[in-house]
């Protein structure tokens, strides 16, 4: 399969880190231009440039999250992960 074009992005995990627990990579938008790079500092990165300055901001909004932990995952499956404390009962009274 022939290439498109030249590549804007860079893959390159040289810290420990994100070659054992991968990168953890951030979004921001300057004006139409998308750009993403690697919170932890290694050199991976790179940009992708869309139609107009609202379609590059909505993709970075939607891309930027934080990951979540297990427990939010568990919550999503519908498992319960904590549970309320309840108030004391009074004396029992057989």
């Amino acid at each position: 399969m022939p290439r498109r074009g030249p590549s804007t992005t860079t893959f390159a995990p040289q810290t420990l880190t994100c070659r054992i627990l991968g990168c953890r990579f951030r979004f921001g938008a300057d004006e139409r231009e998308l750009r993403w790079w690697c919170q932890r500092g290694c050199p991976s990165g790179g940009s992708k440039t869309f139609p107009s300055a609202g379609a590059a901001q909505r993709m970075a909004r939607a891309l930027d999250r934080e990951p979540r932990g297990p427990a939010d995952i568990l919550a999503m499956l519908g498992g319960t992960v904590h549970r309320e404390k309840r108030p004391p009962r009074g004396p029992r009274e057989d």
